[in-house]
C-alpha cells in the first residue's frame, strides 16, 4: 500500500511537471507597428537594358515620399542622382531605353463625394531635367471599381530596334485597347491598332514589335469562347487558328506568351492547362498548326507561370528561353540556360533557406543582373550581380532584424468534405508546442478571391506583425483561390460563405488538432476578399472564432455580383461565381464581435460595403466596430500613416475585450 501510494505521488508530480512546462509563456518580442509602417529603405530596384544604371525608389530623410534614386552600376559607392516630388508619390520606375526613365505616380483626386486617386503615366531622364507624358494624361485607381479606369502597358522593347516599344493603353469600365509604338529617342508615338470591347492585343513579336497575337470573344453553342487570331507574315492577314481556341467560362487557360525561340520564329509558347489540372508551358507552331507532342516544361504538382526569354541586346538576337517560372510554395525560377543556371546554384548554396531572384534584364554581355534574396523572415536584399561579383545595394527593411521574427511552413490539411487545402503557418518566434501548450489561433485569408499567398516576405507585414505577438497564423488557400490547379479553382464557384468558408473554419480545427491552436481563442482577420471572409465569419452559425476583424471587405454579394456583371464578359467570366450567403442579409444570425475598417479612397472593394454592414448590425444590436481611414485607398503600397492606424486597430482588438483580452482564459 505504501509502495502504491508512493508511486502514485510520483505520477502526480510527474504530471504536474509536465502540465507545467507546457503553460510557460512565450518569450514576445513584438514587431514594432514603425517597423512595417515606415517606408522601405530601397524598393524596386531595376536595371537598365545595357546594365550601366540602375534604378530604384529610396527612402531620404526629409521627403514625404521615396524619390527615385538612380545609380551608375560601375561606381556603387558614388551617390546616386535623385529624383523627388512634393504632389506625386511614385509607385514604381522602369528603364525605357538605356537613357530614359518611366514612372507611376498617384495623386489624390476628388470630384465632390466621390473620392480617389489618378495614376500619371511619366518618363523622364536621369536627372528629372525633364518630364513627359507621351501616353496621355491622368488616370483614376481603382480597378473593377464604380469608376472609370485607364491604365497603360509597356511592353519590353525590341530585338531588332532597342529603343522601340509597344505601349497598350486598356480602358478597363469597357475593355477597349488601343495599341501604339513608342521611339524613346524622339518620344515620338505611333498608333498601330484599335480594338473594341470583346478584342484585345494578346502579344507582339519582341524581334521587331510586330503585334502578332489578338483575340476576340465570340459566342456560339450557347456560350462565350476566346478565340485567337495570329498575323500571318506573309500576308500580313490576321487568321483564326480554332486549335488556340477555348471556352471562356469554364476558364480552360490558353495564353500565348510569345515567340521565343532562338531559330524558329514560328515557335509560339503558350501556357495552358487544357487536358491537365495544373498550366503547362506547350509550343504551338504557327506554320503548321501543330502542337509539339510533350509540354516545354511541366510540374505535376504545381502550375508553370510564365518564360523569361534571354536577350543579346547588344548584338541583336534572341538567344531563346533561359527559365521558366513554376509556382510552387514560392514561385521559384528553373534556368535551363547552362550560364544562368551555374549562376543561380551558387547564389541558392550562398543564401541556403532565402528566396534567390532575378529581376527584370539579365544583361549576358557583362554578366549582370540585380538579384533579390528574401524569406518570410528576411526582408528583401538587393544586389548587383556583376559577373563572379556580388555587390550589396541595399535592403527593404534593415531594421528588421530576421532572429526576431519566424519562418513559414506550407502544408496541406483535408477539408471536410476531403478536398487538399494548401495552407501557409507561421507561429511565434521560439514557439515550442511541447513547452508553451496550445496558443491563440488567427486565421488569415488571402484577398481576390482569384489569387494566392506566396511562401516568402510579406510585404503587408500582417503576418510577422502577429506572430510576434504570440498568435498562431494560418493562412488557408480555400477552394476558389487561383495557382493551385484548376480543381481547388472551380471548386469555389458560387461558394462564397459556404464551402469557401468552412475551408477557413477547418484551418483553425486542423491548427487545433495538430495540438497548437486553442480552440477556445480563436479568431478570423482578413483584407478585401478576405474581409468578405471575416464578415461571413460573423454571422455564420456557431462560429468557432471569439472574433473577426475585416479591412475593406465586401458584405453585399448582390452589389458586388451587379458590380462585377456590369459587363456581359465579365458576367460570364466571374459575375456567375459570386453567390451563397450574403452577409448583409444574414445579419441577424451574428454571433461573435467584428471589427471594420476601411479606407475612405477605396473604390475597388468600395466603402460602402462596410458603412452598410456598419449600420445594419448597429440596427440589430449586434457587437461591431467601425474605423474609417482617411484617405486610404485598397492596394499597397500604403501611406505609413495608414500602415500605422491600422496595425494599430489590429492590435488592439485581438488583445482587446472582444476577443482575446479580459475575456481570454
Amino acid at each position: 500500500m505504501k509502495l502504491w501510494r508512493s508511486t502514485l505521488t510520483v505520477i502526480a508530480a510527474s504530471l504536474f511537471s509536465l502540465t507545467a512546462a507546457a503553460q510557460q509563456p512565450l518569450p514576445l518580442t513584438p514587431l514594432p507597428i514603425a517597423s512595417l509602417a515606415r517606408h522601405p529603405a530601397i524598393s524596386g530596384v531595376t536595371i537598365s537594358p545595357d546594365g550601366r544604371h540602375i534604378a530604384g525608389l529610396v527612402a531620404v530623410t526629409g521627403q514625404q515620399w521615396p524619390v527615385i534614386a538612380v545609380w551608375e552600376a560601375d561606381n556603387l559607392a558614388k551617390p546616386p542622382s535623385q529624383i523627388s516630388s512634393r504632389e506625386m508619390r511614385p509607385r514604381g520606375v522602369q528603364f525605357i531605353g538605356n537613357d530614359k526613365l518611366l514612372f507611376v505616380a498617384d495623386q489624390p483626386w476628388s470630384d465632390g463625394s466621390y473620392k480617389s486617386f489618378t495614376i500619371q503615366t511619366v518618363v523622364t531622364d536621369f536627372q528629372g531635367s525633364s518630364f513627359s507624358q507621351p501616353f496621355g494624361g491622368a488616370a483614376l485607381d481603382g480597378r473593377g471599381s464604380e469608376g472609370a479606369i485607364d491604365t497603360q502597358v509597356v511592353v519590353a522593347g525590341t530585338v531588332n530596334d532597342p529603343n522601340k516599344y509597344i505601349v497598350v493603353r486598356t480602358n478597363q469600365r469597357n475593355g477597349a485597347q488601343s495599341i501604339s509604338s513608342l521611339d524613346v529617342r524622339s518620344m515620338r508615338v505611333q498608333p498601330l491598332a484599335r480594338m473594341g470591347d470583346v478584342e484585345g492585343f494578346v502579344n507582339a513579336d519582341l524581334r521587331d514589335g510586330q503585334p502578332m497575337v489578338k483575340e476576340s470573344l465570340v459566342s456560339q453553342s450557347g456560350g462565350w469562347h476566346r478565340v485567337r487570331e495570329i498575323k500571318n507574315r506573309q500576308s500580313g492577314a490576321w487568321e483564326t487558328h480554332p486549335e488556340l481556341t477555348v471556352d471562356f467560362r469554364n476558364r480552360v487557360a490558353m495564353d500565348p506568351l510569345g515567340f521565343f525561340d532562338a531559330e524558329d520564329p514560328n515557335k509560339l509558347y503558350v501556357a495552358t492547362n487544357r487536358g491537365s489540372n495544373f498550366t503547362q508551358i506547350r509550343v504551338y507552331n504557327i506554320g503548321t498548326r501543330t502542337w509539339e507532342a510533350q509540354p516545354a516544361f511541366a510540374s505535376p504538382d504545381f502550375d508553370v507561370a510564365g518564360v523569361r526569354p534571354l536577350i543579346d541586346r547588344q548584338n541583336k538576337k534572341f538567344l531563346g528561353v533561359g527559365a521558366f517560372s513554376v509556382d510552387g510554395p514560392a514561385r521559384r525560377e528553373i534556368f535551363v540556360d547552362d550560364y544562368w543556371a551555374n549562376i543561380q546554384r551558387t547564389l541558392e548554396a550562398q543564401f541556403p533557406g532565402q528566396q534567390v531572384r532575378f529581376s527584370g534584364n539579365l544583361v549576358r554581355e557583362n554578366g549582370r543582373a540585380i538579384v533579390t534574396v528574401s524569406s518570410p523572415r528576411h526582408s528583401p536584399a538587393y544586389y548587383l550581380l556583376n559577373g563572379q561579383e556580388l555587390k550589396l545595394i541595399g535592403r527593404e527593411r534593415p531594421w528588421v532584424t530576421p532572429q526576431t521574427l519566424s519562418d513559414t511552413t506550407f502544408v496541406r490539411f483535408a477539408a471536410r468534405d476531403g478536398l487538399q487545402i494548401p495552407a501557409f503557418i507561421t507561429l511565434p518566434p521560439g514557439y515550442n508546442k511541447a513547452t508553451h501548450g496550445r496558443i491563440p489561433v488567427v486565421v488569415h485569408p488571402h484577398g481576390g478571391p482569384w489569387a494566392r499567398d506566396y511562401l516568402g516576405w510579406d510585404s503587408s507585414g500582417w503576418t510577422q506583425f502577429m506572430a510576434t505577438r504570440g498568435y498562431a497564423v494560418i493562412q488557408p488557400q480555400y477552394r476558389g483561390s487561383d495557382g493551385w490547379g484548376m480543381q481547388l479553382w472551380k471548386a469555389g464557384d458560387a461558394e462564397w460563405g459556404q464551402k469557401m468558408q468552412d475551408d477557413n473554419d477547418d484551418a483553425a480545427a486542423y491548427l487545433v488538432s495538430e495540438g497548437i491552436g486553442d480552440s477556445s481563442r480563436m479568431a478570423i482577420f482578413g483584407y478585401s476578399y478576405g474581409g468578405f471572409a471575416a464578415i461571413a465569419a460573423s454571422v455564420r452559425p456557431n462560429s468557432p472564432y471569439r472574433c473577426a476583424l475585416s479591412g475593406a471587405g465586401v458584405s453585399d454579394l448582390g452589389r458586388l455580383a451587379n458590380l462585377w456583371g456590369a459587363s456581359r464578359l465579365q458576367r460570364e467570366y466571374q459575375g456567375w461565381t459570386v453567390a451563397g450567403m450574403n452577409p448583409i442579409q444574414n445579419v441577424r444570425d451574428a454571433n461573435i464581435p467584428i471589427l471594420l475598417y476601411h479606407g475612405d479612397r477605396d473604390r475597388q472593394a468600395d466603402t460602402v460595403h462596410s458603412r452598410d454592414f456598419y449600420r445594419a448590425m448597429r440596427g440589430a444590436n449586434k457587437q461591431v466596430e467601425y474605423v474609417e481611414i482617411k484617405d486610404m485607398w485598397h492596394q499597397l503600397p500604403w501611406w505609413p500613416e495608414w500602415h500605422t492606424e491600422t496595425l494599430g486597430l489590429i492590435d488592439g482588438y485581438l488583445k482587446g475585450p472582444n476577443c482575446f483580452g479580459a475575456r481570454a482564459t
